[in-house]
């Protein structure tokens, strides 16, 4: 049964886009990896092929962010040290900056772009070398000037509460700064004074247990929708539950649907249709790997098959809807047909791949 829940809910878009030669009109996605070199390869995953190479100032391109407008692309280095800013139109690197000078060294572990590309919030540690030591300080949230190269601020932890990790975004206006701690907390994007908070660390309705679904919406979702597999627990019987929740960002809805008993499911997957999903059993422990195919319309699993799969992998699906592809780790990319889960090839990659990010792409497109 669909249930609808009203609350305040917030997500990260991620977008990418560029290219380096002018394609067939067709749908394609193209695909923007990391490697162990100083490059970022361009797929296009119709023609599979390689159609750009992305060279880089510092090594090993470990973590990509997209802007909002889609025009350029920060790449984070293997150290952490430095973000390279790439223009997409000519995928070329055109500026870069670093927070660490001389004795001190600042790792960028976190990085969020405003929608104006004026100014970034950095999540950060510093390491300072004294001639006996090292003094480690953080982290911090920081405000960063992309325009003049300096911090602005330092941004308060939610709840005055210092963390390891800490996952943020802008809104799409640039008017909000998300925080995902134990809640979902909105700041005011200028003052990063609290706005809202939606209570998530609560049970979402009464008569559940706690529950926990993804906010970042999927390559194929709608505009302002984010769908992901979620868990939750039964009070009556103590279970695990397992089903699919549809997020409505600007109604600050959630539509969801149960569909059993918890399984080791991952890698939850939207088609291009919207009409159906794709994941992954992984029991790793006895090498025991299956595709899962949801259907959304008739909420259901439509369909399993086991598959030999790889210790550990990542899930994707063709712009077409036709093809799955598993790859990660390693330099290779295996291809499945979506509607029998039928092995049909490898396809292989000069270097092993790091990080990867990607855009749906439709009719001819030159850089």
């Amino acid at each position: 049964m669909m249930r609808m829940l009203d609350s305040g809910v917030w997500a990260l878009i991620i977008l990418m886009a560029g290219t380096s030669i002018t394609l067939e009109a067709q749908e394609t996605t193209l695909w923007y990896l990391g490697t162990y070199t100083r490059d970022i390869l361009v797929w296009d995953e119709a023609s599979e092929q390689i159609v750009g190479r992305i060279e880089m100032g510092h090594d090993i391109p470990a973590d990509i962010v997209v802007n909002e407008r889609k025009d350029r692309i920060y790449v984070r280095d293997g150290t952490a040290l430095y973000m390279e800013l790439v223009d997409l139109k000519t995928n070329e690197v055109v500026d870069e900056f670093t927070l660490s000078q001389g004795n001190v060294t600042v790792r960028i572990n976190g990085f969020a772009p405003h929608p104006a590309d004026e100014k970034a919030v950095i999540f950060a540690k510093r390491y300072t070398k004294l001639r006996d030591r090292y003094v480690v300080e953080g982290p911090f949230l920081l405000e960063y000037d992309l325009m003049n190269k300096a911090v602005t601020d330092t941004i308060p932890w939610p709840n005055d509460q210092e963390r390891e990790s800490i996952r943020f975004q802008y809104s799409p206006d640039g008017e909000i700064l998300y925080m995902f701690a134990e809640d979902i907390i909105a700041l005011d994007a200028n003052s990063y004074e609290e706005v809202d908070r939606w209570q998530i660390s609560t049970p979402i309705e009464s008569g559940v247990g706690r529950s926990r679904f993804g906010t970042t919406p999927q390559p194929y979702d709608e505009e302002g929708v984010a769908t992901s597999l979620f868990r939750m627990t039964d009070p009556v019987q103590n279970r695990r539950m397992m089903g699919i929740a549809k997020v409505q960002l600007s109604e600050k809805k959630v539509d969801f649907f149960t569909l059993g008993e918890s399984r080791p499911i991952r890698n939850f997957t939207l088609a291009p249709d919207g009409k159906k999903a794709y994941g992954l059993l992984e029991r790793g422990n006895i090498a025991e790997y299956e595709f899962w195919e949801f259907d959304l319309v008739n909420q259901r699993v439509s369909k399993r098959a086991p598959f030999a799969g790889r210790p550990r992998m990542t899930l994707g699906v063709s712009a077409d809807g036709e093809r799955l592809f598993i790859y990660n780790a390693g330099n290779t990319i295996d291809v499945y047909d979506a509607e029998t889960f039928d092995y049909i090839k490898q396809i292989v990659f000069d270097e092993d791949t790091t990080f990867e990010v990607m855009i749906p792409k439709k009719g001819n497109f030159t850089p």
